[in-house]
C-alpha cells in the first residue's frame, strides 16, 4: 500500500507495484528516474534508473549499495545508444507529460523499442492521448488503460493544492491524511474502467509484436562517468 499525499498518486503506485510484483527476473529499467523514485517497487535481477539529472543519479546511487542497480545519464528523446527489445520491465511516471508534445512521443517511442516485456506509462488523459495510443499499438499486441483521477481525488487534492502544487504541505503530509487519502483512492477502482470523469490514464503494454527474442543488454561501448553510472549523453 503506498500512502501518498494525493489519493490519485496512491491509487497510480498501487497498480504500478501490482504489475512490477508479476515481473521477478530480467532487467528492470525505470525512465526519468530521479534519485529512484520507483526503485523499491522493482523485483527484476537488475534496476536502471535513467535520468538527465546527473546529480541525482549520482545522490541515488550513492545511497544505494545493493550490487544489481545501475544508472544511465541520458535523455529520453535521444536512446539509440540503447539496444531494442533489450529490457523486461520499462516504467514511467510523472515525467512524460513535462515534455513537449514532440518529445513526449519520441520518449513514448525510445520507450516502445528498447521494452522486450511490459511498458508501463502514466499520461494525462488529454489530447495527446488516442494518437500515443496509436503509437503504443504499432508495437504491442495488447495495450491495457486504467483511467484515474476521479472527481473524488480532485476534489480532495485541490484542499491542499497551491497552484495546483500540494508538495510538502504541513497536513496534508501527516499520517492520519495520508490514510485518508489512500481511503478515498479506492474509490478509483469504481471508475478506473471509464475514461469520463478522469484527468489521466495508466497504460500497461505488453506482447511485442514481431519479436523472437530479448536482445541482450552490452553497455560495454558506453563510457562510464563513474561506477555504475552509464553515459549516453
Amino acid at each position: 500500500m503506498n500512502f501518498m499525499v494525493r489519493p490519485s498518486k496512491s491509487f497510480l503506485f498501487d497498480v504500478l507495484e501490482k504489475e512490477l510484483k508479476t515481473i521477478t527476473c530480467g532487467i528492470g529499467l525505470d525512465a526519468a528516474s530521479a534519485h529512484f523514485k520507483n526503485r523499491r517497487m522493482f523485483k527484476t535481477d537488475q534496476y536502471y534508473g535513467l535520468d538527465i539529472d546527473l546529480k541525482a543519479l549520482k545522490k541515488a546511487m550513492a545511497l544505494d549499495k545493493t550490487s544489481n542497480t545501475f544508472a544511465l545519464y541520458a535523455d529520453l528523446t535521444k536512446l539509440s545508444s540503447l539496444p531494442e527489445n533489450s529490457f523486461d520491465a520499462v516504467v514511467s511516471t510523472n515525467t512524460l507529460d513535462h515534455l513537449t508534445t514532440e518529445d513526449k512521443f519520441e520518449a513514448v517511442e525510445n520507450l516502445s523499442r528498447i521494452t522486450y516485456g511490459k511498458l508501463l506509462l502514466e499520461l494525462k488523459f488529454d489530447q495527446s492521448f488516442i494518437p500515443i495510443i496509436g503509437l503504443l499499438k504499432k508495437y504491442f499486441n495488447i495495450v491495457n488503460t486504467l483511467y484515474y483521477k476521479n472527481f473524488f481525488s480532485r476534489a480532495y487534492e485541490k484542499i491542499f493544492e497551491k497552484d495546483g502544487f500540494l508538495g510538502n504541505h504541513p497536513i496534508a503530509g501527516l499520517k492520519f491524511f495520508r490514510l485518508l487519502s489512500w481511503l478515498i483512492s479506492r474509490l478509483e477502482y469504481l471508475t478506473c474502467r471509464q475514461s469520463s470523469g478522469n484527468h489521466a490514464v495508466f497504460i500497461v503494454c505488453q506482447e511485442k509484436k514481431d519479436v523472437l527474442a530479448k536482445k541482450s543488454l552490452d553497455l560495454s561501448g558506453l563510457s562510464l562517468i563513474q561506477d555504475k553510472i552509464y553515459q549516453l549523453l
